[in-house]
């Protein structure tokens, strides 16, 4: 073999072995249960929050209720981002707590 295979091939199965080296840590931390790549399961259900209603006051500018367990929310959303407008009290009949 010529010496420019050579220079050619070594840094090749360096990076192969390298590669090869992460792969057997990964599959060994894996299988101890070290690393985990799916999202685990959360113990809340899928309806924790609902959006109750939305209002457009404008093209870029609305209102949204929001019910996140037993409580309901009331919020602002613009451009700039959201903004807290107040909790509605579910027993006085839609009071609207801030």
């Amino acid at each position: 073999m010529t010496g420019a295979f050579m220079e050619f091939l070594r840094p090749c199965l360096a990076i192969a072995l390298v590669f090869s080296l992460l792969w057997v840590a990964l599959w060994a931390l894996r299988n101890h249960g070290a690393v985990q790549f799916r999202a685990p399961k959360s113990p809340a259900p899928r309806d924790l929050l609902q959006l109750r209603g939305k209002l457009m006051l404008t093209a870029q500018h609305s209102v949204h209720c929001v019910r996140v367990g037993q409580r309901e929310f009331v919020l602002g959303v613009h451009p700039s981002g959201i903004t807290f407008l107040g909790e509605v009290c579910p027993d006085a009949a839609g009071e609207v707590l801030k």
